[in-house]
């Protein structure tokens, strides 16, 4: 009898202790994104049916940039259209990939008379960071972002737009629920939380079973990142959000369901938002790819709509 309850202390501590490792590992795969250039120059050539190169020679002049805060360094790029440029887009880039992963939505802002600002999130590409955090310390990384734009290039918010793709489209709202108001917001693919973003993809990836450790895993990843993704999420920033919004997602989306947008869709004000729910068939993020035509006059019309200053007047 001594035997056998020894065996079961044994037997419940090597479970205890595997559990522990499993989910301090998965929380670590939230945290710590593989992200470099060259993977992103693959990703191009492999699905743009195109090259990093010759997206680049369509690109006006460049110059590198950095922006210190309390945490970590940002580093990007600022290409200029011209010098009479009168407004500026920031374009946030997706989880693991870097801010040459945002030149297939340059096209799109072929009728603005603004200059291209992109920078790679904390943790990815040349920028520092510790952690990645699901959108909420990247969403105060790109305040500090439009701040600096703001004062470098003498812009009024107003004049400063976010062209968000997949968890940059999701860090765009997040920051937009901020009191501070820009020109707009466009969020492409989005998702409503950190959770669901991490354990969508998880249960593709490991099966049903990794439910029993999401709680767990949820937790040490917010506290070893120093976040509260409970209560700051793209769902719950939603309503609180001023400025106009231009949401899309694919219906035919297998990474990030698409209704996650719904849900944050009808979070959004009415009057001050457009969603449209594509079904051209395309996965995450390809639409725009895919279906550049359409894409590009479903932005037109909401800057007509909703942001007329960043269209060319002649």
């Amino acid at each position: 009898m001594k035997l056998l309850k020894r065996l079961l202390i044994i037997l419940g501590l090597i479970i205890l202790i595997g559990y522990s490792f499993a989910c301090w590992s998965l929380s670590g795969r939230m945290l710590f994104p593989t992200s470099s250039l060259e993977k992103t120059k693959s990703t191009i050539e492999r699905y743009w049916g195109t090259t990093y190169e010759a997206s680049m020679a369509a690109m006006p002049p460049s110059e590198e940039f950095s922006v210190e805060t309390d945490e970590v360094e940002l580093k990007g790029k600022y290409f200029t259209l011209s010098d009479s440029s009168t407004c500026a887009i920031v374009f946030i880039h997706g989880w693991s990939t870097t801010w040459a992963d945002m030149l297939k939505y340059v096209t799109l802002f072929s009728s603005c008379n603004c200059d291209f600002v992109f920078y790679d999130h904390r943790r990815h590409g040349e920028s520092s960071g510790k952690y990645a955090t699901g959108g909420i310390k990247e969403a105060d990384d790109l305040w500090e972002i439009t701040d600096w734009l703001k004062e470098e290039k003498e812009l009024d918010y107003s004049s400063i737009g976010w062209m968000g793709s997949s968890w940059g489209a999701a860090t765009s709202l997040i920051a937009a629920g901020d009191e501070k108001n820009i020109g707009f917001v466009i969020a492409d693919s989005p998702f409503q939380d950190w959770r669901s973003a991490a354990f969508e993809r998880a249960i593709v990836d490991y099966g049903n079973g990794i439910k029993l450790l999401t709680p767990t895993i949820m937790k040490l990843a917010s506290v070893r990142a120093g976040v509260d993704p409970v209560n700051i999420s793209p769902l719950k920033m939603a309503a609180q959000i001023e400025e106009p919004v231009l949401l899309i997602h694919s219906k035919a989306d297998t990474e990030t369901a698409s209704f996650q947008s719904v849900n944050i869709a009808a979070n959004l004000s009415s009057d001050n938002s457009q969603f449209y729910h594509t079904e051209w068939g395309n996965d995450h993020v390809m639409d725009v790819i895919n279906n550049t035509e359409e894409f590009r006059q479903y932005v037109n019309d909401f800057l007509k709509k909703k942001a007329p200053q960043f269209l060319k007047t002649n």
